[in-house]
């Protein structure tokens, strides 16, 4: 018979012996097997087990519950317990449950022993194995407290004096209570409920309850009663045991198995725990470990660390602190079965035996995982945004209420505070690095926002350097706040702006340069027009003098000129002719922009119109045909327009090749903000590189002889807008 075999025989006799059966709970299908001495107490015929609701029903009703929870939790949170309860059949048991651990596999096991049962019926003289002679003497003398009371009225009938000694009572004053009086006032109302219905039997019983003595102490009473008949009357006779020592270090240690249990519940429930032995290898991990890391019990047990935790500096420094027998703290990277990482926050506590030799290293941590992945994507956020602050080619820094610098991009460290890097600026003021009057106004425009909490943009700052270089700065600052909304702060961006200073002040200069040359060439134009309109208006008179005395050589001599003569006399008639013309379109284009006109509304349909009717003869001779579009009707001056379209129509009409007859349209078109206007034609066109050159007043594209004109319509129209 193999040796374990045997060990398990012997105890199965030792607890038959000690009249205490065992029993064992399968969570999986609820079921509760017993030794053959829990088959006799349960009255279990030819079977060893029974679900655990059958269990339940032969418990007292008030019991159910109790001990339902108990089984509940030590099932679900492996909580031990120990407790005293009352069958159906009156018999009380103390019934206790633990759990225990046999390799990777979890049992619940508990035991059951009898505190009193209905086999106790025989008179009590027969059961204390004495005469009725000598029962005076075993109750009088007895070193337990003894009382007897009666079934139908509670009274105490009798007691020796043990009972009066441990209660504090007087003969007189005992026998004058009933059991109730001994009992707690909150436990009062449990005899009649419990104690009559388990005595209406006249059987025996034994139970664990609260007692008080006349001085109010409470103490736990072990009580063990027996049936008798007094004089007719059906009694109790009870031994107390004075059972609180006992109890209470019974319950003081239960409630430490359950503090433990608790402890190691919230310990399994929140923490990666690995045990190694004396060579630092694996003998267990613990639910939460084998969760988290992705290995079984079985795959690690009696490997080295490094099967679940990544090589590297940290492991060795553990491994080096603990061998040497001290306490380590850190954080390990593990390697997840599944090729994953994961990290814990661990202390690892080397166990020590008499002789100071380490048979023991627990390793207990919390799953850092997601907290170590936060700092790595908080790294990466950080390194970026910091990489685009250093090479943004702006001044960025922050400030802490002190005006102190806490941050200073490269551009600002560099450029600015010219330092080679940016640890020897931090924790410096304005102080440290401009002259007093211009960080005193910097100092006062910091202080203005973190105390304010408002935030300054778009603020030109300056200053003078050691050679008197002005540096002007265009700075937007806020405040800067704690997620509170506490000011903590101050961020400023600044950016240089003097060579745009610089600019905008040479562009200043240019502007009132350009302003006093317009005035200059607007009042030279003034002197032009007026001198063109004197010398027009003053010409006119000898002009008109040289065509009339022309007009009678022409016709008082023209027959005494001979054929030269008569060509002669031509150039000069033809030549006065145009003088006139030049003269009187000269005098014209000196008018306009001089006569403010009046604004209306004017009809530019009618306008073409009339344009049209004065140019009628002309249309006529040359076959034009002309299209007119739909004209709007404007506010605007009316001269102005009228000669704008007499010019271009009029060119239209004379800039013909020979041979071809005229096509004009007129048109227009409606801008977001203006109207477009149209003058199309079929003629001669004006070559792209003259396009310019033809509103130079006087400028000609062709010669006189093969189209007449001055060469002042679109200068004039120019002019007029």
């Amino acid at each position: 018979m193999p040796a374990y075999e045997a060990d398990n025989q012997r105890w199965s006799e030792v607890i038959t012996h000690c009249d205490i059966a065992a029993w064992e709970i399968d969570p999986g299908s609820l079921t509760m097997k017993f030794s053959s001495y829990g088959q006799e107490i349960f009255k279990l015929r030819n079977t060893d087990s029974i679900s655990l609701s059958a269990f339940l029903e032969k418990v007292q009703s008030p019991y159910i519950e109790v001990l339902s929870n108990h089984f509940g939790r030590l099932t679900k949170e492996s909580k031990p317990f120990f407790d005293t309860i009352y069958l159906n059949d009156l018999t009380c048991i103390r019934i206790k449950g633990r759990e225990i651990h046999e390799g990777s596999e979890t049992r619940f096991i508990g035991t059951v022993e009898i505190i009193y049962s209905n086999d106790q019926k025989k008179p009590l003289a027969s059961k204390l194995g004495i005469s009725e002679g000598h029962y005076k003497l075993f109750f009088d003398f007895n070193p337990m407290p003894i009382f007897i009371w009666e079934y139908d009225t509670l009274k105490i009938v009798d007691c020796n004096n043990q009972a009066l000694i441990k209660y504090g009572y007087s003969k007189e004053e005992f026998l004058n209570l009933n059991i109730k009086d001994i009992r707690p006032s909150e436990e009062a109302l449990l005899v009649n409920s419990f104690i009559i219905e388990e005595l209406k039997d006249k059987g025996g019983h034994h139970r664990v309850c609260r007692h008080v003595t006349k001085s109010g102490e409470i103490f736990i009473a072990k009580v063990l009663g027996y049936y008798v008949n007094i004089d007719g009357n059906n009694c109790s006779m009870e031994l107390i045991t004075d059972f609180t020592d006992q109890f209470e270090g019974e319950q003081q240690l239960l409630e430490s198995v359950n503090e433990l249990s608790d402890y190691r519940f919230a310990l399994d429930e929140s923490c990666l725990v690995m045990i190694l032995n004396h060579k630092q290898k694996v003998e267990y991990l613990n639910l939460k470990f084998q969760e988290v890391s992705g290995y079984q019990y079985q795959e690690i047990v009696g490997d080295l660390p490094n099967a679940v935790y990544e090589e590297n500096e940290a492991l060795k420094d553990c491994l080096d602190a603990v061998t040497e027998g001290k306490i380590w703290r850190g954080e390990l990277k593990g390697l997840k079965s599944n090729g994953g990482v994961f990290w814990v926050d661990t202390v690892i506590t080397p166990f020590k035996n008499s002789k100071g030799k380490t048979y023991q290293y627990i390793w207990v941590g919390y799953d850092i995982t997601e907290k170590k992945q936060a700092e790595e994507s908080l790294f990466k956020e950080r390194f970026l945004l910091r990489t685009i602050i250093d090479n943004l080619p702006i001044h960025i820094y922050v400030k802490d209420i002190n005006g102190k610098h806490i941050v200073n991009n490269k551009f600002q460290y560099e450029n600015f505070l010219s330092a080679t890097s940016e640890e020897v600026t931090l924790g410096k003021t304005v102080f440290d690095y401009f002259p007093e009057e211009v960080a005193n106004r910097m100092a006062e425009i910091d202080r203005q926002i973190i105390e304010g909490g408002q935030s300054s943009m778009n603020l030109e700052e300056y200053y003078y350097d050691a050679n008197g270089k002005i540096t002007w700065l265009l700075t937007n600052k806020v405040a800067l706040r704690d997620a509170s909304g506490k000011v903590v702060g101050l961020v400023g961006m600044t950016k240089d702006v003097t060579d745009r200073k610089h600019e905008e002040e040479t562009l200043k200069n240019l502007n009132q340069e350009l302003i006093k040359k317009a005035r200059e060439l607007e009042q030279s134009n003034e002197e032009l027009e007026q001198f063109a309109y004197i010398a027009s208006h003053d010409l006119q008179e000898p002009l008109r003098m040289i065509t009339g005395f022309l007009s009678l050589l022409e016709k008082n001599y023209s027959d005494v000129l001979d054929e030269r003569g008569a060509k002669y006399m031509y150039f000069v008639v033809d030549g006065a002719t145009r003088m006139k013309a030049i003269i009187m379109d000269l005098l014209t284009y000196s008018r306009v922009g001089r006569m403010e006109e009046k604004i209306k509304e004017t009809d530019l349909a009618a306008v073409v119109s009339d344009v049209l009717n004065l140019q009628q003869t002309l249309i006529s001779q040359k076959g034009a045909e002309i299209t007119v579009g739909p004209l709007p009707t404007l506010r605007i001056p009316v001269s102005p327009i009228i000669q704008v379209f007499q010019n271009l129509i009029n060119n239209s009409l004379k800039y013909q090749a020979d041979g071809v007859n005229p096509k004009i349209s007129v048109s227009a078109k409606e801008k977001d903000a203006f109207w477009e206007f149209y003058v199309k034609d079929n003629g001669i066109g004006i070559p792209e590189s003259s396009k310019d050159k033809v509103f130079i007043l006087f400028s000609r594209l062709h010669s006189k002889s093969k189209y007449s004109g001055t060469g002042i319509g679109l200068a004039m129209c120019k002019k007029n807008y």
